[in-house]
């Protein structure tokens, strides 16, 4: 047979080249970012004095370095630890280190370590399972393997040991350990204190569980009772309830009648321990059978995942030593107000239609000594209540403040708009208020308002407060909420329109400054109970993350700990703040990172990201190991050559896509006199909303070479009209009020929700698009991708859609679907926006008729 020399020689040159591209394809799969960490800071000594914190690398976090807080750069180093993951801080400047069944005990002055021995003469009993502290660090404990707990002094003499242990827990005043442990047949709670253990409770069938309540004046246990059967009745788990009084160890017993094994039970405090009130859930799985039936009158779609839930409801006085049903037969959910006698009541199905996250509720007081309900009328679902439980505050449906009085049931309006978060002094006769300007105070008895002049341009938060959710498993905001002044308090206020935050220590009406990140941000912090010393991480566009100390008064702060030193490029990261107005007027920013080794007279590509308003974080360490959403490296590009431009967005009235499409392009234009900004050759990228965007402007736009979208919506109608599982419920109510903010539903305006879908629009692509998406993705379905996919090939445009199996919106750090995807988003961008051939996997797309 006669062979075409030519079309061998291709041949072997195609080969040739995609072995070459196969090993660098390899290669460029090793992970650069791997010399890189973050800081995790585990402990800081309730001194201020010593602390240890987790390097945190993409791949593996056992390496913990020790310092001292009091010294500078390498001299704060005391030392290193790896392979530990629990530290405590015992008296005589000791740290105990746990991990791999083994503890440690290190003197950080004196630099002496020892392994904790639990046995008899130096041999071992077990390996060491759990650590801890009490007294301040006066002891110290470990439980071993074998089930012993073993109780020391901080010069390490043993005190205690308590063996056949269950488990334990520290009491919050931290001077006694309660431990559950076998007794013979029985199961028994000991306390240990004072150096002596003495027997609380003993029970016959296991204690279950222990906990505390917020104030640490009951300890509450929930015990297995097993009924004997007979003949004809087999033998039955129940539960029983039992209350320890922490102060003199008085047993109390509630008589809430049998409770079933399978009843989830939840203890409320009221008034610190006045009171408990104890909500049964019995969960009733979600059914399977012939046929799922769904109702369009349904306001608890939730169950047809997640079951749904029998609850009950008890209130209990200490007092009286009293047990009371609590009535639920009319309302399906009760919440505490931190009243003995006064409840919130409510249906949460009755207004849920689903337009909003969270509905509204037609809320009741019930008044259990009169057996009486009052209408509250309609509300939102967030409460404060105060201490005394006489008051409480919640919101109407206008976001307004109303006060109440449980006991006249006085209702008054606080008129004054922009109040966020609601904390009653321990008193109850004056509630404050964050907002986004200042912080304000009201007095009840007064009826007045008074700004406490901390900031009045800018948001004030309170840290430092003290507060119990009283309703956890909703996610409604009903809580317990106080904010004593007489103590110091720590505020943190953020300046508006961006993430700069400046902390301050706010105590008897003077304010000091503790922390400020004018030129950085402030990602944690940790400060002592007085005010007097904190620590922080810092990181800035510069300088990687750092661990500072800083005492309050004194103007210098003290870098304890730099990391990532390898880090020779940040320092040379060029960014400028782009103003431009969209075509509403609306002022808005960019950032705009220069390429590393940017030169003038060269013309640079420009990859630009979108999702919301980015301009807020000019500060943020572009570390390689921020890769949100995947393969999208702000450090990488610049370091590669590219210029990256992060755009602010917000929505208008023309609607979610036509805004952004309106913003990007006057973004741009803010930089047509920018003569290193290659503009002929820019890319656009976005990730969930962020590739919705994208793949609208991809449809209206003629600005880009080139797009890249990951996990975004493509047919907001189908979208719209569909069931999200990641939230239980229909997807509308993000498009009405969401994120999409339409402001409509799309009946109300369907030609809205048209006029900014991205597939009606598909055909007019004009540039390659690259789609990819996890195959388990619940939040934005994979098939959103496919069909955008579908409608650029019926439309014969250049796209490759990357589907991966087993990854969700966000991919698993670390995985190969995370690795493949930042090197075929680096060879698009390398394709399209540098002309860099040999890339088969693009090349198979783009060059359509290659001969053979």
């Amino acid at each position: 047979m006669a062979i075409n020399i030519n079309k061998l020689i291709i041949l072997l040159l195609i080969l040739l080249g995609m072995v070459c591209y196969g090993q660098a394809f390899r290669d460029s799969l090793k992970d650069e970012s791997s010399q890189y960490y973050n800081i995790a800071v585990n402990k800081v000594s309730d001194d201020s004095k010593w602390i240890v914190a987790t390097k945190v690398y993409r791949n593996n976090y056992d390496t913990a370095v020790v310092l001292a807080a009091g010294r500078s750069g390498v001299k704060s180093l005391v030392g290193t630890l790896t392979k530990k993951y629990q530290y405590s801080f015992v008296k005589g400047n000791q740290l105990l280190a746990l991990g791999q069944g083994k503890a440690l005990l290190w003197n950080l002055v004196t630099g002496t370590q020892k392994e904790v021995k639990t046995g008899q003469a130096g041999s071992d009993s077990g390996s060491i399972i759990q650590s801890g502290i009490m007294e301040k660090g006066q002891k110290y404990f470990v439980q071993t393997s074998d089930s012993i707990l073993h109780i020391y002094n901080a010069k390490s003499a043993l005190l205690e040991r308590v063996e056949r242990v269950q488990y334990f827990r520290v009491g919050s005043s931290g001077t006694a350990l309660y431990i559950v442990k076998k007794d013979g047949r029985e199961n028994q709670l000991v306390r240990y204190s004072g150096d002596k253990v003495e027997s609380v409770y003993s029970a016959s069938g296991m204690i279950r569980s222990m906990e505390e309540t917020p104030s640490g004046k009951l300890m509450i246990l929930r015990e297995e009772v097993v009924l004997g059967g007979d003949n004809d009745n087999a033998e039955r788990r129940t539960q029983k309830v039992v209350f320890v009084d922490t102060a003199n160890l008085e047993l109390l017993f509630p008589d809430i009648g049998e409770i079933k094994h399978e009843e989830y039970l939840r203890f409320t405090e009221m008034q610190k321990g006045k009171a408990v009130m104890i909500t049964g859930m019995t969960h009733i799985a979600a059914e399977k059978g012939t046929v799922d039936i769904w109702y369009g009158n349904d306001g608890n779609l939730e169950a047809k995942q997640e079951g749904s839930f029998v609850k009950r409801y008890w209130i209990w006085k200490k007092e009286e030593d009293k047990v009371m049903r609590v009535p639920s037969e009319r309302f399906s959910t009760v919440v505490s107000l931190n009243n003995t006698d006064h409840f919130l009541m409510f249906n949460r199905e009755e207004l849920q239609n689903y337009s909003t996250l969270f509905p509204l509720i037609h809320g009741y007081l019930y008044d259990l000594k009169n057996n009486s309900y009052e209408d509250l009328g309609v509300m939102q679902a967030e409460v404060s209540v105060s201490d005394h439980g006489n008051h409480f505050v919640y919101k109407n449906t206008e976001g307004i403040w109303v006060l109440l009085d449980t006991e006249t049931l006085n209702r008054v309006v606080l008129e004054k708009k922009d109040l966020t978060k609601a904390y009653f002094s321990p008193d109850g006769k004056k509630i404050y208020f964050e907002s986004s300007s200042d912080l304000w105070r009201y007095e009840i008895n007064k009826g007045k308002f008074t700004a406490l002049t901390i900031d009045k341009g800018n948001e004030v938060k309170v840290v430092t407060k003290d507060e119990t959710d009283l309703y956890p498993e909703t996610g409604y905001n009903f809580r317990r909420s106080i904010l004593d002044i007489n103590a110091p308090v720590l505020l943190s206020v953020t300046r508006k329109g961006t993430i700069e935050k400046t902390f301050l220590k706010w105590h008897k009406g003077l304010v000091e400054t503790l922390m400020a990140s004018p030129d950085s941000n402030i990602t944690w912090y940790k400060a002592d109970e007085s005010l007097k010393n904190v620590v922080y991480v810092a990181e800035s566009l510069h300088v990687p993350p750092r661990i500072v100390y800083k005492e309050t008064g004194k103007e210098n702060k003290n870098v304890v700990f730099q990391s990532n030193p390898q880090d020779q490029t940040s320092i040379l990261i060029k960014m400028e703040t782009i103003s431009f107005k969209n075509k509403e007027g609306i002022s808005l920013k960019g950032l705009l990172y220069y390429p590393i080794g940017f030169t003038e007279g060269k013309k640079y590509p420009m990859v630009v990201h979108i999702y919301e308003v980015q301009s807020r974080n000019p500060n943020q360490y572009l570390s390689l190991l921020n890769n949100f959403p995947v393969g999208f490296s702000i450090k990488k590009l610049l370091e590669e050559g590219y210029f990256v431009y992060l755009p602010d967005i917000v929505n208008g009235a023309s609607g979610v896509g036509l805004s952004a499409l309106d913003c990007v392009e006057s973004s741009l234009d803010a930089l047509q006199n920018y003569p290193g900004i290659d503009l002929m050759n820019v890319g656009l990228i976005g990730h969930s909303f962020g590739g919705y965007r994208t793949n609208f402007i991809a449809g209206h736009s003629r600005r880009f070479k080139t797009y890249i979208s990951g996990a975004g919506a493509s047919d907001l109608t189908r979208m719209y009209f569909s069931y999200n599982e990641t939230s239980s419920t229909p997807f509308y109510w993000q498009f009405e009020e969401g994120q999409y903010n339409m402001h409509a539903s799309f009946a109300e305006n369907k030609k809205l929700y048209l006029e900014n879908n991205p597939i009606d629009n598909v055909h007019q692509v004009n540039a390659p698009v690259l789609l990819w998406t996890g195959m388990e993705d619940k939040r934005i379905v994979w098939d959103q991708t496919m069909e955008f996919y579908i409608g650029l090939k019926r439309n014969q445009k250049d796209v490759v859609a990357l589907f991966y199996p087993g990854e969700a919106h966000v991919f698993t750090t670390g995985s190969k679907a995370e690795k493949d995807l930042a090197v075929r988003i680096q060879d698009w961008w390398d394709y399209f926006l540098k002309g860099k051939k040999g890339i088969p996997w693009i090349e198979k797309q783009m060059e359509k008729n290659i001969p053979f």
